[in-house]
């Protein structure tokens, strides 16, 4: 499939003003670095604690972050969390002098103290915090299926499967809504449900997840990911300056990478978008792409130059862009309509993922046209003019020979 027949583009002809322009764009990026003061990095890689609930009803943020704050809880960012009917939050937590303090455990009470009082009583069941191990015990302890007065059963062995499957519900619901779920929980017999319904309560929200990172490891995923990212450059430098036989290409190649990687980050530093593991792997799928899309021009300009060795390499460059238009509109267009989709649906889980791939693919297909390519015509330009500039071997001779007289 072609959408571009027999097009005449002139790429090359304003390539200073589209070099000039991304030098512009890369300092506008530096400047944003610097005044944010590096990169927005995560709790992924400063350290920190990420906690995520989940609430019967819509959550108002400014509540939440009000509420876990007056607990004396810092909080760097509360923000909505996976598809807005799960009604899920995830609060970022900034890593805390005391070592070994239970943030979680502290905005877990807050919130039940705040939203849910009965939760706190003294014998309180609430099934939506409690995990299977003490719904386990409360159902030994209480023994609403009379197990212990059967001679050939096991209480403990049936009271864990029941709480496995009470909580596995729970864990497919998110949160129950009410006792009546728990309840009619498969494999619950009608002693335990009606157990459930005089033993237990269902509180207005519920902790999905508590991660934790320590400073140290923090450190190492962020020099980690540097380095991941600086020998896939490194990578690619080799491998494509081995496959078109000329120091050229690999270096511009590279060059173009290096442009929209920072391009990209200096974007993430001004929208403020979190570096997170997600978002690094996002930059080397970039990087992948970039390459690919890279590699596919500098294939034809192979191709090209092998068929016609008397052609000047700047028109035969922009002959190639134009055979290779089609293919270079196609895929980067499909493949940003798919990325355009997952950063509006896609939850905010993959918004910063999405983000970097969504400029990362305008940058990347820009760059294969207008930075790649010119660089490689810039460097050739420049070895004949210094190949030209050097006498020819036989004149050197002859001077030598006439000096030595």
């Amino acid at each position: 499939m072609r959408l571009f027949h027999k097009t005449n583009i002139d790429f090359l002809g304003a390539k200073k003003a589209f070099i000039a322009t991304s030098i512009a764009l890369i300092l506008i990026g530096t400047a944003a670095l610097v005044y944010r003061r590096g990169p927005n990095w995560g709790v992924d890689f400063t350290g920190g604690a990420q906690i995520v609930f989940a609430f019967s009803s819509r959550p108002d943020e400014n509540q939440v972050r009000g509420i876990v704050e007056k607990a004396k809880v810092p909080v760097q960012s509360v923000q909505r969390y996976d598809r807005p009917e799960k009604n899920q939050v995830l609060l970022r937590v900034p890593l805390q002098a005391k070592e070994g303090r239970d943030v979680a455990g502290e905005a877990t009470r807050a919130l039940t103290a705040a939203l849910f009082p009965k939760g706190l009583e003294p014998g309180t069941f609430d099934l939506n915090l409690q995990g299977a191990g003490p719904l386990e015990a409360k159902l030994e302890q209480d023994d609403p299926e009379k197990l212990a007065e059967r001679p050939n059963a096991d209480p403990k062995a049936e009271y864990k499967r029941i709480a496995a499957a009470i909580i596995g519900q729970r864990s497919s619901r998110a949160l129950f809504a009410s006792i009546d779920q728990a309840a009619a929980t498969p494999g619950v017999s009608p002693a335990v449900a009606q157990w459930l319904k005089e033993k237990t309560v269902v509180g207005p929200f519920t902790l999905i997840s508590a991660d934790n990172v320590g400073p140290q490891v923090g450190h190492d995923l962020r020099r980690k990911g540097a380095w991941a990212v600086i020998l896939s450059w490194a990578a690619m430098l080799a491998y494509i300056a081995l496959r078109f036989r000329s120091p050229s290409f690999g270096t511009a190649a590279v060059v173009a990478l290096i442009h929209d990687t920072w391009i990209t980050l200096g974007l993430c530093a001004i929208f403020q978008v979190e570096i997170s593991l997600t978002v690094v792997a996002a930059f080397l799928t970039l990087i992948g792409y970039s390459v690919n899309d890279t590699v596919v021009v500098y294939d034809r300009i192979r191709e090209n130059r092998e068929k016609s060795r008397k052609e000047p390499l700047a028109q035969l460059v922009n002959r190639s862009i134009n055979e290779t238009l089609s293919r270079t509109v196609i895929t980067s267009g499909l493949t940003f309509l798919v990325v355009l989709a997952l950063f509006f649906l896609g939850g905010e889980v993959l918004r910063g993922f999405s983000f970097v791939l969504l400029f990362g693919i305008i940058v990347g297909t820009y760059s294969s046209i207008f930075i790649a390519a010119p660089l490689v015509i810039i460097w050739e330009e420049w070895k004949a003019r210094r190949a030209a500039a050097k006498p020819a071997p036989a004149a050197v001779a002859a001077g030598k020979a006439s000096r030595g007289r």
